[in-house]
């Protein structure tokens, strides 16, 4: 399946021929000849993948991928270099790079990362808003068991924060809040994030019925009821991760 991809080098050479190398093979390739050109395609564009060197003129590979980690967490980038700068390579796997390769590249074990990559599960951002510490918690360890990101708030005011500070792809919402309810909580939210899809949760579905009929109706994707089934939001989850891929 075709990625679009951006390549990162200040060797031409090596960049002509390993761009050919991934056009041959369906994906879309952008190149950019050092970090801060590699920023601005970037800010304008969406790759589904970076491939970088490390060591370039200016910004390096590792500057260049924590500057782009603080717009977006859930970027995906493999490093790669000719030098041993052990320090560097440390650093980026600390911050969370998906890979450090050595050139000469062996071209089968790249493409064979860049499948492995795409085919990872999960990998979306996830925010639980939810009064119960305990079940944030829980649905805490099983997603990020599955791939995902996941922040946790348990009140209206921490949750506007941190969408004010990080993109998530997902919000799982608890519709009864100390001081607040689900519907206010999310009205806030949008203001921050219009893309965020919204899931809400709760254990009082009877009592809550025309509240959560009104937040739905104001786009949230859909409610699930307490105690949740893993399986079944997993599900879910993939299915939301899935259209919003499609979008």
């Amino acid at each position: 399946m075709e990625s679009k991809l951006l390549l990162v080098d200040d060797n031409a050479e090596f960049l002509d021929s390993t761009k050919d190398v991934l056009e041959e093979l369906g994906h879309q390739v952008m190149t950019a000849t050092n970090g801060e050109d590699a920023l601005s395609l970037f800010q304008e564009q969406t790759f589904d993948m970076i491939l970088m060197d490390i060591k370039m003129p200016g910004l390096n590979g590792v500057e260049t991928f924590l500057q782009m980690k603080a717009q977006d967490p859930r970027v995906k980038v493999v490093l790669f270099t000719a030098y041993p700068v052990k320090n560097l390579i440390q650093g980026a796997r600390a911050e969370g790079v998906c890979d450090v390769l050595y050139k000469p590249l062996n071209m089968s074990k790249l493409l064979q990362l860049i499948e492995e990559i795409k085919a990872k599960k999960g990998g979306g951002c996830i925010l639980i808003v939810d009064d119960d510490q305990t079940l944030c918690d829980s649905l805490r360890d099983a997603l990020e068991h599955e791939g995902y990101k996941v922040a946790t708030a348990f009140e209206r005011g921490e949750a506007v924060r941190k969408v004010g500070m990080k993109p998530f792809d997902i919000l799982l919402l608890d519709m009864k809040l100390p001081g607040t309810n689900g519907l206010e909580v999310y009205r806030e939210v949008k203001k921050a994030q219009p893309r965020l899809v919204t899931i809400l949760i709760t254990g009082y579905a009877e009592e809550l019925a025309d509240l959560i009929r009104q937040t739905i109706d104001e786009n949230t994707y859909t409610c699930v009821k307490k105690p949740i089934d893993m399986n079944m939001l997993l599900e879910l989850l993939k299915e939301v991760s899935w259209g919003r891929s499609q979008g």
